[in-house]
């Protein structure tokens, strides 16, 4: 009776499994890049595969999201906002401190084995993750050649922030100058580590640095790219988050987003 009992529960537990693989929802199909200008519309998702190129630092298929916006014309330039997380980083975009307006938003990852020897979670080998992110930047630019480098944003938050300062200071080209006007750090850059070598020429460019206040933030490092930046011409603002700690505060978003406006995304004239 007990074996009945035992081969019963296990017939029952091994219908069940079935049941779930039957309707668990499928892996979406990878779609060729080469494919992917058909798909270019008003509001569109896209995603970027790069099987060609290593991991990311998740141990995924490198890759990057997106985001058209809803008055996408393939006739005029939009700038591009190019969003590098903290920690782990990821590949969504992120627009949260954007002012109203028109931006394509994409969220680039960071590869695998590009990190910091003396700190494993921190990324260090920053000609690598340039490589990995202008590849992708290319790409994009084949199926979306309209983009507007000179008003384009890349930001980044805690390991984002060392990137974007890493990336500057690499020498040879192309550079990371040549896709980007606008340059925002929330918590990071600043470091021993990451400032290694020179920050380039940055007239005509605009930054804006902001750290948290409290015990925690990367206050330390961060508080001194402003005078490092505005030194090679950059318009910069710096900004202490009051109550943060290692963080980028939801309430430092309408400021940044009022700076874009007025000053960084602003024509010549209302200057």
């Amino acid at each position: 009776m007990k074996l009945f009992r035992l081969c019963l529960l296990l017939a029952i537990s091994l219908g069940l499994q079935a049941q779930d693989k039957a309707t668990a929802p499928a892996a979406a199909k990878p779609i060729p890049r080469t494919e992917l200008k058909a798909l270019v519309a008003p509001g569109a998702t896209l995603r970027f595969d790069f099987p060609e190129l290593t991991v990311d630092r998740k141990s995924a298929l490198a890759a990057c999201h997106l985001k058209l916006p809803a008055d996408f014309d393939p006739a005029k330039k939009f700038p591009l906002v190019a969003w590098l997380g903290g920690g782990e980083g990821g590949n969504q975009p992120s627009g949260a401190f954007l002012p109203a307006g028109d931006f394509i938003l994409v969220g680039l990852p960071y590869p695998k084995g590009a990190n910091n020897p003396a700190q494993a979670n921190m990324v260090g080998d920053y000609a690598k993750v340039w490589a990995y992110h202008r590849f992708m930047l290319e790409e994009i630019a084949k199926v979306i050649p309209n983009i507007d480098k000179s008003r384009s944003i890349i930001a980044g938050f805690s390991n984002g922030g060392h990137a974007i300062d890493g990336m500057l200071r690499l020498s040879g080209r192309p550079k990371l100058t040549d896709y980007f006007g606008i340059f925002l750090f929330a918590d990071g850059g600043g470091t021993g580590y990451t400032s290694l070598g020179a920050l380039p020429d940055l007239k005509g460019k605009f930054a804006y640095a902001c750290w948290g206040g409290e015990k925690g933030s990367n206050k330390p490092n961060t508080s001194h790219l402003p005078k490092a930046l505005k030194a090679k011409g950059a318009t910069v603002v710096g900004s202490e988050m009051a109550g943060v700690g290692h963080a980028f505060a939801p309430s430092e978003y309408p400021k940044i987003a009022d700076w874009l406006e007025k000053v960084a995304l602003a024509s010549p004239a209302k200057k």
